[in-house]
């Protein structure tokens, strides 16, 4: 657990100096696990800090509701963590409670006061302790329950659609139970509780740039041009190469300009496949003035799954272009934002059942 060393460090670093600071007090059944006192300009201020060290989106909007409740006049509520990732941050920002962790990043509004800073990479890297639902295997098995957000699975059927080990899914299944995200009975099976929750806390850890790039420059006028010449391809089937970034966007609800086209092709086949496109599209390797990109997933298994075929081209799934596009530059988090809010949140906003997951015999 976070300490009082930890949590002075980091006040100290955007100059706040903390005149007291107690570890677990015993107030309000144990609720904050921390108070801190700041003189902020001749003015006393209570941080009550609620310590989340790896939270999950659920357990983290819990925790806010808690500390936020308890704080009183004078008091700012505040969740300490060990690193927030950006979804998590907007979370608290939307509820009103500040937020600091071990990275840097640091948020405290309130009447008189506001300080934030954002530290955008997570120095600590990502916990690798127990089983990743959003591992590369492990995600064929969210695509499948986001494709299709208000029906109810079995367990086999999940395994029959992906192609998964049953056994494999029913992990999978206790992991996202514990984070709220999904309930379970044997008797009703499995149903998405919080499908943006789930993508959101996916976001955080996906990291585009872990995608092997491949830049080139197709002989052609415009993006347009370049996407008629893909839809041509004689290999151009069976979902062994479909469009994601902005173009694949661009098919499902266009919103951004883009002058690159990003083209992903099946991990295991990459190294076959490569070299008939090249030659196939008569592409020149160059990164200057690329306007194709051969993009070899760093999800080998899953980057392709749920892509379906849009007029004549094959786009991956509107998960896999969000992932990509979140956090990617040249309007990829406004792209990312429109295709979230009009194509994929109507569809969970029909799956709202509660707050919380369970697991049932």
């Amino acid at each position: 657990m976070l300490n009082v060393y930890e949590l002075k460090e980091k006040f100290g670093e955007v100059g706040l100096k903390i005149s007291d600071l107690q570890s677990q007090p015993r107030i309000f059944n144990g609720v904050p696990d921390f108070v801190a006192r700041v003189d902020m300009d001749g003015r006393e201020i209570e941080l009550m800090i609620e310590v989340k060290e790896r939270p999950h989106l659920v357990a983290l909007r819990l925790a806010a509701g808690a500390i936020k409740q308890y704080a009183g006049p004078n008091q700012i509520p505040m969740v300490a963590s060990h690193f927030m990732g950006p979804n998590r941050r907007a979370l608290l920002k939307e509820m009103g409670v500040g937020y600091i962790d071990m990275a840097g990043n640091i948020y405290l509004r309130a009447p008189g006061v506001f300080i934030e800073r954002e530290e955008k990479r997570n120095p600590f890297g990502y916990e690798r302790r127990g089983l990743n639902p959003y591992s590369d295997k492990a995600s064929i098995i969210l695509r499948i329950l986001m494709n299709e957000p208000s029906r109810k699975w079995k367990i086999r059927e999940i395994a029959r659609a992906g192609n998964i080990n049953p056994g494999w899914v029913s992990r999978v299944v206790d992991s996202l139970v514990e984070r709220g995200l999904i309930e379970f009975s044997r008797q009703d099976g499995i149903a998405l509780l919080r499908g943006e929750d789930m993508l959101k806390e996916w976001a955080d850890i996906y990291d585009w740039r872990r995608n092997k790039f491949y830049h080139y420059y197709c002989h052609a006028l415009d993006f347009q041009e370049v996407l008629e010449k893909i839809s041509r391809l004689n290999l151009y089937r069976d979902k062994i190469i479909a469009l994601g970034f902005q173009a694949g966007a661009y098919l499902v609800s266009p919103y951004s300009t883009f002058n690159q086209v990003h083209l992903l092709v099946d991990g295991p086949s990459f190294d076959i496949i490569r070299p008939e496109i090249e030659r196939q599209l008569e592409l020149e390797s160059r990164r200057e003035g690329a306007n194709l990109i051969l993009v070899r997933p760093y999800y080998k298994y899953a980057a392709l799954f749920g892509a379906r075929k849009i007029e004549n081209w094959w786009v991956v799934s509107d998960i896999q272009l969000y992932l990509d596009l979140n956090r990617y530059p040249l309007r990829g988090q406004e792209q990312a934002e429109h295709l979230l809010e009009k194509v994929i949140q109507p569809g969970f906003k029909k799956t709202m059942r509660g707050t919380r997951g369970s697991k049932q015999g």
